[in-house]
């Protein structure tokens, strides 16, 4: 049954004011109109909501009932509206990212933080995975936003880069080089180095095997894994490591974080992906909060 929501409007103002002349000024009507609307609306429903007499207005039960109900739409259609609105301006439903595992290092969970402060009502929903899955899951839209790796974007997601960090010479405190402040990568090519396995590090492992051709001169990998395990193998003793300085904030009681500098030094990239048929205006808010999002201190001494 549709009840005609002008009906309900009239009744919850009669509910209200209790008196038929103040509910007639207040919908600029005159009283047998209005009158006429409460008897209408009684019908449709079959019960008596008001009890009227000469002098006074009293809601029944069922008239008690429905008022409740009538307040409670009225809340429900103001809620409606608003969350509405706000999922058109990105202030609310969902967010999907994409995010590679390494960039969890990165800015990346301080931008979330503030983003959450910002926008309580945006439900975010984080997905794992390798940045050579993600434009799949993109363009399947699975996903609103992609932080990955920039190679592996196709120019029609048009990827933008968002954060960049060098690669830093991480080694075991007591080694000679670690009490410096920057390193050539002629001289971290001295040391036996712990890279990157090919098959699920794809990017860091072309990062190394470029800087190494940058510095033209051969390199000695003793051991292959993938961060953050990397450093687990360089506190073992195995050898140093080449990783990006994000990192530096892990391990730090153990390990030492050195710059690189010169020929074959290599700044990381964090990129940002979407499809351009998937419009969700929330992803425009994460995006900016991540460029104005600071790096942390030490990153900032390492660049």
């Amino acid at each position: 049954m549709l009840i005609d929501s002008r009906l309900l409007q009239v009744f919850a103002v009669v509910a209200e004011e209790l008196h038929f002349g103040r509910a007639a000024q207040r919908l600029h009507l005159s009283q047998p109109p209005l009158s006429q609307s409460v008897r209408k609306l009684e019908e449709e429903l079959g019960v008596q909501l008001l009890e009227r007499t000469t002098r006074t207005v009293k809601l029944t039960a069922a008239g008690a009932e429905l008022q409740r109900r009538v307040r409670q739409m009225a809340a429900e259609h103001d809620a409606t509206v608003r969350h509405v609105r706000q999922a058109a301006s990105g202030e609310a439903g969902q967010l999907t990212i994409g995010l590679t595992p390494s960039a969890a290092y990165s800015n990346v969970p301080q931008a979330l933080f503030v983003f959450r402060q910002r926008y309580p009502g945006v439900v975010l929903d984080l997905q794992e995975m390798n940045s050579s899955e993600m434009p799949e899951a993109l363009h399947q839209r699975r996903l609103d936003l992609a932080l990955l790796r920039p190679p592996f974007a196709d120019a029609d997601l048009s990827p933008v880069p968002l954060y960049s960090e060098p690669m830093v010479l991480a080694l075991r405190r007591g080694h000679p080089l670690a009490a410096k402040r920057w390193v050539t990568m002629e001289q971290v090519l001295d040391l036996p180095i712990v890279g990157y396995a090919r098959d699920r590090s794809r990017y860091f492992s072309q990062v190394l095997r470029q800087m190494i051709e940058a510095a033209g001169k051969p390199a000695n990998i003793v051991q292959e894994s993938m961060i953050p395990t990397i450093l687990t193998l360089v506190e073992a003793g195995f050898g140093a490591a080449v990783v990006p300085a994000s990192l530096a904030r892990m391990r730090m009681d153990i390990l030492a974080y050195v710059g690189i500098r010169g020929r074959g030094a290599f700044r990381a990239e964090l990129a940002a992906a979407r499809h351009p048929d998937h419009r969700n205006p929330a992803v425009d808010a994460f995006v900016a909060i991540m460029r104005d999002t600071k790096q942390q201190p030490r990153q900032k001494a390492l660049s």
